[in-house]
């Protein structure tokens, strides 16, 4: 229980309501931005600012596998498209009336992680971020893809 007065993030001290609290694992209370900057996944990609998390080379990963390894594989040919695995409803993304696990939900040429925004789907049946798309199913020939949006007409 706390004050309201006294509620406020331990490093900034930004008063703070029930939605914007943050426990900490030192039993201290954070704002949502103070908690993912202290506490949060670090390495490229997340935070504020780039961080150096490991100079002995190790993986920085969270997880070194994006697929599931174990698991029911499908027995009726309505799996997850990228791994054969059995799709649950707590875990599922749907394109195209298919169906996909939130971790294989990712373009097929660069892995970045898609959503319902940012998704093209392929005509070789697979799923794409934007400029993948673009780079292999966009318009290609003389005045197509020199950037900012010109298109010459020579």
């Amino acid at each position: 229980m706390w004050h309201k007065i006294c509620f406020n993030c331990a490093t900034c001290h930004r008063p703070l309501d029930s939605t914007l609290a943050c426990d900490g694992p030192d039993k201290e209370v954070y704002c949502r931005s103070c908690y993912g900057k202290y506490f949060g996944p670090k390495g490229f990609g997340y935070g504020h600012s780039p961080t150096l998390v490991s100079t002995k080379g190790e993986s920085t990963m969270l997880f070194s596998e994006a697929r599931p390894t174990s698991g029911v594989k499908s027995r009726n040919g309505n799996g997850c498209l990228r791994c054969g695995y059995e799709v649950y409803a707590a875990e599922q993304m749907i394109s195209k009336n298919k169906l996909w696990h939130k971790r294989c939900f990712t373009c097929a040429d660069c892995s970045k992680s898609l959503d319902s925004t940012s998704l093209n789907d392929g005509p070789d049946g697979d799923i794409h971020c934007r400029p993948c798309y673009a780079k292999h199913f966009g318009p290609k020939g003389c005045g197509f893809g020199m950037g900012a949006g010109v298109l010459s007409m020579a």
